[in-house]
């Protein structure tokens, strides 16, 4: 204490001699710094949890499908329906109602083109009747064939080709048609500039249609906030189409759609034709020389790789359902729709419209046959004495046994184990 009183005086004093102090320098001080913790390499910074992905839900889905149809043709005499075909479709279509409304559509739309099928039937000294020929009420061969053809019909005898003018192509639409399967043996009647024209058409009317090769129409069904995929892929006998001849092949591209859809329809044209066709054949089928499907293995086969219906057409005669692992096969749903060229007569003219109905889980809730009949120049219309259901009884029980689907007397569809 004395020390530092004794060392400011003569600071003082010696400041009073006019000479400044070296300044003090304040020793250094260490300041901590915070160092942080090592971070672990396997700890990273935590993420929120993200949120299960929503379940969807399926939604049921309705179906009405049909046979062959043809509203018209300027291939024959007095082969257009007057005012258009407006009316032609008007009692059935009550009965053509559902998410997907399905038919098969014989011949062309177009109202130009030559038919190189019809210059290869030329050659032919003895065309063999055909279930198309046209016929009257009664079923017999109508003369009005024979009659000399105005110069734009192009059909001679024995060739069947069928050309529907483009005007009657809205009548699809306004009767409820969704969907139209274009794999046949009329297809073809105007080559690629017909199947073309076709198409275009149903395009511009928004008209789904399917079977060709690359074309298969894969649609959802929507009920709410549920949601169900459908699928339809058809298949013939011929090359530019899906072939049901390869039945491998058909398998195949089943199981390749199975995958993408939640609900898969499968729908062909093939068999034998006419009057004596009503039964479903244990072998393979033949037109003539022309091979039209083992339609029993290749059906059994379609639905082994995932269809969920299989639907026929083109023996211009309803056959038997049976069921097959609990799916329905319809071998044949007959003429609905044609206006003229094709014979009405017998069971020929007996028809109806399938209604299939599932529920979300891809189970048949319900499948019903509404039975109608087809007079020449008229539209299909219901049928109250019900040929159609005794008809296809009669036939799925003798065709098939114990798979035979049993029809009820107001046309409910049921499987055997009912």
């Amino acid at each position: 204490m004395i020390r530092r009183a004794g060392w400011l005086a003569g600071c003082i004093a010696w400041t009073a001699c006019g000479k400044a102090p070296t300044p003090l320098v304040p020793a250094p001080v260490a300041v901590p710094v915070a160092v942080p913790a090592a971070v672990p390499d396997t700890v990273s910074p935590e993420a929120p949890t993200p949120p299960p992905p929503p379940v969807r839900r399926f939604a049921s889905v309705r179906l009405a499908l049909v046979g062959d149809i043809n509203l018209g043709t300027t291939t024959l005499p007095d082969g257009i329906p007057p005012d258009q075909g407006r009316g032609f479709l008007d009692l059935a279509r009550p009965f053509l109602v559902g998410d997907r409304v399905i038919g098969n559509f014989e011949g062309v739309l177009a109202d130009t083109g030559t038919s190189v099928k019809c210059e290869r039937n030329r050659s032919r000294r003895h065309p063999r009747l055909r279930p198309e020929e046209p016929a009257d009420s009664a079923g017999k061969r109508s003369t009005r064939s024979r009659r000399r053809m105005p110069a734009d019909t192009i059909q001679p005898p024995g060739c069947y080709v069928f050309r529907t003018p483009t005007a009657l192509a809205p009548r699809l639409a306004e009767a409820g048609f969704t969907h139209l399967h274009l794999a046949n043996n009329h297809a073809n009647d105007f080559g690629t500039a017909g199947r073309a024209s076709t198409e275009a058409l149903l395009d511009a009317l928004g008209l789904r249609f399917y079977g060709p090769l690359g074309r298969i129409a894969i649609d959802t069904v929507a009920r709410g906030d549920s949601l169900t995929i459908v699928g339809l892929v058809g298949f013939t006998t011929y090359p530019f189409a899906y072939n049901l001849l390869d039945l491998q092949r058909s398998a195949e591209v089943v199981d390749s759609i199975r995958g993408l859809v939640d609900l898969l329809v499968v729908t062909f044209h093939g068999g034998s034709e006419g009057a004596g066709a009503v039964h479903t054949s244990e072998v393979a089928e033949s037109l003539g020389r022309e091979p039209r499907g083992d339609l029993r293995r290749w059906a059994r086969a379609v639905v082994d790789a995932g269809a969920d219906a299989v639907v026929g057409h083109g023996p211009h005669v309803l056959r038997g359902i049976e069921f097959y692992r609990g799916v329905p096969i319809v071998y044949s749903l007959g003429n609905f729709a044609t206006y003229r060229g094709f014979n009405l007569a017998g069971p020929l003219g007996v028809t109806g419209v399938l209604q299939l109905e599932y529920d979300p889980d891809r189970r048949l809730r319900h499948a019903r046959l509404i039975p109608m009949l087809q007079r020449p120049r008229a539209g299909p219309a219901l049928d109250s004495t019900a040929q159609a259901l005794d008809l296809v009884r009669r036939l799925s029980w003798e065709d098939f046994g114990s798979t035979a689907a049993l029809i009820s007397a107001d046309g409910e569809i049921l499987p055997p184990d009912r």
